[in-house]
């Protein structure tokens, strides 16, 4: 867990979520600012951000989405979404996305406490596959691997970085049995 005992995990409900959305928005773009394939090129604006998060609404009030926010002071500093399949032939099967920390709040072990909240409540569930991609050779690449996600392949060009350069994506799964 975090060493700050200020520094908190929470999950959020709808209320919640509708509350956050101006500071996830701020962890997007302190995010594009500092180089993070998270969606969004360079000069993403707070309210673009704002309209993404508020497009996954209606997800958190069904259950679908769970975001989870790494709190320091009452600030949010980090998130990570916990995003369930609903398909029929899947129920043991989420997707975790939105893994973001503050540049300032980084290498403080926030990730890793936001990634074992999600699997945890995955767990609880009985969803014990997890999905999950990101910028081949990053430090996300690097840190996933380090919490034992197992790589199942690259896609070349899958997306573009902040700067408007094509990037292959790292797809990972993790068995939580």
């Amino acid at each position: 867990m975090p060493e700050s005992p200020a520094l908190t995990i929470a999950e959020l409900d709808v209320e919640a979520y509708r509350a956050a959305v101006p500071e996830l928005a701020a962890l997007i773009v302190d995010a594009v600012a500092t180089g993070a394939g998270v969606n969004f090129l360079d000069g993403v604006t707070l309210d673009e951000a704002a309209s993404w998060w508020r497009g996954r609404e209606a997800d958190v009030a069904t259950g679908r989405t769970t975001p989870f926010v790494a709190v320091d002071g009452g600030r949010i500093v980090g998130s990570t979404l916990l995003i369930r399949s609903v398909n029929q032939n899947s129920p043991h099967r989420a997707e975790i996305g939105k893994v973001i920390v503050l540049g300032s709040h980084r290498r403080r072990g926030l990730a890793s406490a936001l990634m074992r909240a999600a699997e945890e409540r995955a767990r609880a569930e009985g969803r014990w596959l997890l999905v999950l991609d990101t910028v081949s050779g990053s430090a996300a690449d690097a840190f996933y691997r380090s919490l034992g996600w197992q790589e199942s392949g690259v896609v070349p060009n899958y997306a573009l970085n902040p700067d408007g350069r094509p990037w292959a994506a790292t797809f990972f799964w993790k068995d939580l049995r």
